[in-house]
């Protein structure tokens, strides 16, 4: 295979925040242009994109081995990388929630559950890194696959 070489140059500065979403390929392009140009984060941010995204860090006592390792990742993160912020973003229509046992949530609606979920991370989180800001961010299409992302409050 023939070398690739990109037009973006390697940066050699730490980024100062960390972005926990999900890896479903159809919010990538998306999610990317709303961290580089409503958040400004340009290219320059760390990343973890599983499925589910920051949900894991909610299951301690459903899978406490995927919950334990999205937090020593985190951990290493901050503290490697002395990161001030962090950005948690769910979606709709996310997979990893299909598949999740009803009783481990509060509500039926599944936007309800996902925004409880970033909640509930960001306070355990917030206990284990209170000097770190925290965002929450929630992201939908309509039938035209416009996408819209919103803040979460509270």
């Amino acid at each position: 295979m023939d070398a690739y070489h990109p037009s973006a140059k390697f940066h050699p500065g730490r980024a100062d925040t960390l972005v926990v979403y999900c890896s479903d390929s159809r919010i990538q392009a998306a999610v990317q242009e709303f961290l580089a140009s409503s958040l400004n984060l340009g290219g320059s941010y760390d990343v973890l994109a599983i499925p589910g995204g920051p949900q894991s860090l909610t299951l301690i006592e459903y899978l406490p081995k995927l919950s334990w390792a999205l937090g020593k990742w985190l951990r290493f993160l901050v503290d490697a990388h002395e990161l001030k912020r962090i950005v948690l973003i769910a979606h709709q229509d996310c997979g990893w929630y299909k598949q999740l046992p009803f009783h481990l949530f509060g509500s039926s609606d599944p936007r309800t559950r996902q925004e409880d979920d970033l909640r509930r991370a960001r306070r355990s989180l917030a206990g284990d890194f209170p000097q770190v800001l925290m965002d929450l961010y929630y992201v939908t299409w309509d039938a035209n696959n416009r996408v819209t992302i919103e803040a979460v409050a509270g």
